[in-house]
């Protein structure tokens, strides 16, 4: 994550120091606090009968690993839309977002604080699944059997998924 060394607002030289409840960068000139906020993804889970959709990542972090399908909400989304466009770029299935299950946050060193939406998703169609956009392949998995995988928020996410199933 970049120094934010100079303040977006009247261009002077921040400090980092405490403001605000926490240490900070903020401009002593114009009193401006800069906020560092974590980039939401919607994170999905994607179930055929008992099985899991899973993705092959086709780039870092976690190349060649398995992860749930998913990825950034871009702004002016609402969760459930960057849902339905992440399901379809990574998998091109079409679907609609079910229900928010939980979530998961964690520092990445290539994007900075991530905050994992974990959405359970109902397929209209599985039989237009092609891997694409940052997925080299797609795969089904039994529930209890799915492999680890490159993050440990998806795991934790599928955690989530897996203890609501026993309180229906």
């Amino acid at each position: 994550m970049k120094k934010l060394i100079y303040c977006s607002h009247c261009s002077n030289k921040n400090s980092y120091s405490q403001i605000d409840g926490a240490i900070r960068y903020h401009c002593s000139k114009c009193k401006t606090i800069h906020y560092q906020n974590p980039k939401p993804t919607a994170t999905l889970i994607c179930m055929k009968n008992d099985e899991i959709l899973l993705v092959k990542r086709a780039f870092d972090p976690g190349k060649g690993e398995w992860s749930l399908p998913g990825g950034f909400i871009e702004l002016g989304e609402t969760p459930e839309e960057g849902a339905v466009r992440e399901l379809k770029e990574e998998t091109n299935l079409d679907g609609e977002a079910v229900k928010l299950i939980g979530n998961c946050s964690h520092f990445n060193s290539v994007f900075g604080d991530i905050l994992l939406l974990g959405i359970i998703m109902k397929i209209n169609n599985w039989g237009n699944l092609i891997p694409g956009d940052d997925a080299q392949s797609a795969g089904f998995f039994k529930l209890n059997e799915s492999p680890k995988m490159a993050f440990e928020c998806h795991n934790k996410i599928l955690s989530i998924y897996k203890k609501s199933l026993h309180k229906l």
